[in-house]
């Protein structure tokens, strides 16, 4: 390989090889496709990655400022099929002509002659494809352009698996295991952030605290690993029935809390009434509907607390307070509860 080849071929791998969290997988992608572009002189490029019939494909034209992204329905081509079942570049000199592809193998926009198309190995489950084009009457790919679209496309599938990666740490670090919903840890900054947010901004800002009511009388008929299904089970309930900015998080063995951002008292108990009633009507395994509800406190900003802990410490005996006055309802503290 040339001296320059050399050189924009160490820049792009450079490119690719960035640190994980300092770009978006949409970003990653553009860098490849650019990449493409240039080493191998082509006037278009393509990836397609996804699995069984949910493909996405994002192309780029030489004269294009930003890629472009379609999502892809079909089988695959039988081009595709070759080049996923035997793993080895495919060269076509005319793409017009070939007839293995079909039209979603091209490069928008772009008459193409020649193409060339390498396999993009991810995951198991997943399959991808790196393709580059040249317009129709252009040169046909060189073995140099085959080994250079090659080396790229391993740098990109590994960095693809990197993000991949990074993001699975991310979010291993503030997800409950057992539940899947943000755990403590999490909670304790999220609600810190909306606290000083609504401080600031003079904004209404409510929590919900919540307990399962029964949970040790089923755990003990049924067993530990039950009752932790139907932990997991009353967590999606939960974040179905609140809204895409509020969150919920895993507070304790059997408690949940949720943050409700812009919400002010009103609002907070139609809330907990609406999650009370929606866990009483669920039918949970091996038990009869309405024997697994939940008791709820609710705490609001900044009246039952103005710091995360003050607030979460008067929605809990809020909490506690519902609880022995006979669990399965809603309680904002009382005076002697504050």
């Amino acid at each position: 390989m040339a001296m320059l080849s050399r050189e924009r071929m160490l820049d792009a791998l450079l490119d690719l090889s960035g640190r994980p969290h300092a770009r978006s997988r949409s970003d990653l992608l553009a860098t490849a496709l650019s990449c493409a572009l240039q080493l191998t002189e082509a006037d278009g490029a393509t990836i397609v990655t996804g699995h069984t019939r949910r493909l996405q494909r994002v192309s780029i034209r030489r004269d294009a400022t930003e890629p472009e992204t379609r999502e892809l329905a079909g089988d695959d081509s039988d081009l595709m099929h070759m080049l996923h079942r035997h793993g080895h570049p495919v060269p076509v000199e005319d793409l017009s002509l070939d007839l293995r592809a079909q039209a979603t193998d091209a490069c928008p926009g772009l008459q193409a002659g020649p193409a060339l198309f390498v396999p993009l190995r991810l995951r198991d489950q997943d399959r991808g494809a790196l393709a580059v084009f040249r317009a129709l009457g252009g040169q046909p790919f060189s073995q140099e352009d085959v080994r250079v679209l090659l080396l790229l496309a391993a740098w990109t599938a590994m960095a693809l698996e990197n993000m991949r990666l990074a993001e699975n740490v991310e979010k291993l670090a503030v997800t409950d295991e057992l539940t899947q919903v943000y755990n403590y840890r999490f909670l304790k900054t999220a609600l810190r952030r909306e606290i000083k947010r609504a401080g600031r901004y003079q904004q209404d800002l409510s929590i919900l605290m919540i307990d399962v009511d029964n949970l040790k009388s089923y755990n003990d008929r049924f067993g530990h690993l039950r009752g932790s299904f139907l932990l997991r089970e009353m967590a999606g309930l939960l974040a179905a029935q609140v809204r895409s900015w509020d969150l919920v998080a895993k507070y304790g063995g059997d408690e949940f809390t949720i943050i409700l951002p812009q919400t002010p008292e009103e609002g907070a108990l139609t809330a907990a009434e609406r999650l009370r009633s929606a866990i009483e009507e669920h039918a949970f395994p091996m038990v009869e509907r309405g024997t697994i509800t939940i008791s709820i406190g609710v705490g609001v900003f900044p009246r039952d607390g103005e710091t995360a802990s003050t607030l979460i410490r008067s929605s809990d005996r809020a909490l506690y307070t519902a609880k022995r006055h006979g669990r399965n309802r809603v309680m904002c503290p009382t005076p002697e509860a504050a």
